[in-house]
């Protein structure tokens, strides 16, 4: 993509904005960014300073519309409104998300990794093995408070390097075009976003865009025991490696399961000895294998050696089933990022022990009948919170205890927990207030569950 003298129309100053503006900058075309938010907001202010140190107009305030006579092309930050103005204002130039200019400027191959849950986990662990073999890896694109050296897939494919290994969400792939991974996956689909989207069909539909320019140079790994997606809804043109985490389904060769055992490219690896919880991430961790043979080729065993070491000594990610500490024989567990009902019963049904969850935010007009019924199996508790409660309670079919703050939440549970049990933030919710996100409700929790842990 030929950036210079375009006249770059940037939708959004947050992480991505800026990313796309440094990216024009550097790459000799003219970039303004523009932001509905005042310029007396702190993030605001802070974006406008960082973005006049590039020489790039900051547009704080923006009232919505464009002229296409004053821009080439529009790049709209993920999540932007699909009814926004601007769009039709600019529907005779181009409009493209950041995922599509980062794929138009790369110069390295991508993999991509998309999902309901477990993307965050498979793409860090890709990056990971790939690492491992002395790779110059790149860990990007939409993963966020992971405690690896993340970037934006903008800044990326700035900074160039061997392959650069993305985490994809359905809203960065709702305004691709020609963005085409030479290695991809998705995790596993389940309702999410029904905020946005208008219907699951619609949500699971953006999320298989990641496949749509692929061909027989390249390669989609496959859960061959993840029912929410049919073979048939896989593209036909690339090649398709399949795997079994259950050990009943096809396995290629490489990775394959049997009983409490993983053979990773021949190589005998107890299950229990994976560093990470639950049956969720074995999935993920042979997927994330499988992708890491898919760019290497068939690997060596000097290669093969290296990639299991790193697997075993990985160290799980932040906000994701992250153990905080013990207590008494109480462990406390910080799982943030479980923002929908699927990944409540994925994370919960890994944990071999009683837990006390803490559930609650936004619901984003998610079902929550299925964790009821998971629940109802279970000798768990939940402790409920944040706006919706009344709603969460009726849905889980129960009469749990609901709090005002999270705090409260987590006070009760640790109160009631006794040795052997695990207090969990386990949310099934994306944040909502005093929460701007995940990330700072991740660390609200563990600065409270830190505090329980040493008093």
């Amino acid at each position: 993509m030929n950036l210079h003298g375009m006249r770059v129309a940037v939708a959004g100053m947050a992480k991505s904005g800026l990313s796309v503006a440094r990216a024009v900058a550097q790459l000799g075309g003219t970039a303004t960014v523009f932001d509905q938010k005042p310029a007396d907001s702190p993030l605001i202010l802070a974006a406008i300073d960082e973005l006049h140190g590039m020489d790039v107009q900051a547009v704080p305030g923006w009232h919505g519309r464009l002229d296409p006579a004053e821009h080439d092309l529009l790049v709209v930050s993920p999540g932007f409104p699909r009814e926004h103005p601007s769009l039709m204002d600019m529907a005779q130039r181009e409009v493209i998300g950041e995922i599509e200019f980062a794929y138009r400027i790369a110069r390295d191959p991508i993999v991509a990794i998309t999902g309901t849950n477990g993307k965050s986990t498979t793409t860090v662990l890709t990056w990971t093995l790939l690492r491992a073999v002395g790779k110059d890896a790149v860990l990007c694109g939409n993963i966020a408070g992971s405690g690896y050296p993340e970037v934006t897939l903008t800044d990326a494919a700035l900074m160039g390097g061997d392959v650069l290994v993305a985490e994809v969400s359905s809203f960065q792939l709702e305004t691709v075009s020609t963005f085409r991974p030479f290695v991809a996956a998705i995790t596993t689909v389940a309702p999410d976003h029904l905020d946005r989207h208008p219907s699951f069909e619609d949500y699971k539909t953006t999320k298989l865009r990641q496949f749509k320019n692929m061909d027989a140079s390249d390669t989609v790994v496959i859960n061959a025991d993840d029912r929410s997606l049919s073979p048939t809804e896989f593209p036909e043109g690339p090649r398709r490696v399949r795997f079994s985490p259950s050990g009943l389904g096809p396995n290629n060769g490489y990775t394959a399961r049997l009983n409490d055992e993983m053979f990773l490219s021949g190589l005998k690896v107890k299950v229990d000895s994976l560093p990470i919880l639950g049956e969720h991430n074995v999935a993920n961790a042979m997927m994330a294998w499988e992708m890491s043979c898919a760019v290497l080729g068939e690997p060596t065993e000097e290669q093969s050696a290296a990639m299991l070491s790193a697997l075993l000594a990985f160290k799980g990610l932040a906000n994701r089933m992250e153990i905080v500490g013990e207590r008494a024989g109480v462990l406390v567990i910080n799982n943030s990022m479980c923002t929908n009902p699927s990944a409540v019963v994925a994370s919960s049904s890994g944990l071999k022990r009683r837990q006390r969850l803490i559930i609650g935010g936004n619901r984003k007009n998610l079902d929550f009948a299925p964790v009821g019924d998971y629940l109802r199996t279970t000798d768990h508790f939940a402790y409920l919170f944040g706006p919706d409660t009344d709603e969460l309670n009726r849905q889980l079919a129960g009469d749990w205890p609901a709090f005002d703050s999270m705090e409260s939440a987590f006070t009760a549970a640790a109160s009631d927990a006794e040795p052997g049990d695990a207090v969990v933030l386990m949310p099934g919710c994306s944040s909502a207030e005093p929460f701007a996100n995940f990330r700072e409700r991740g660390d609200a929790f563990r600065a409270l569950a830190q505090r329980w842990i040493a008093s």
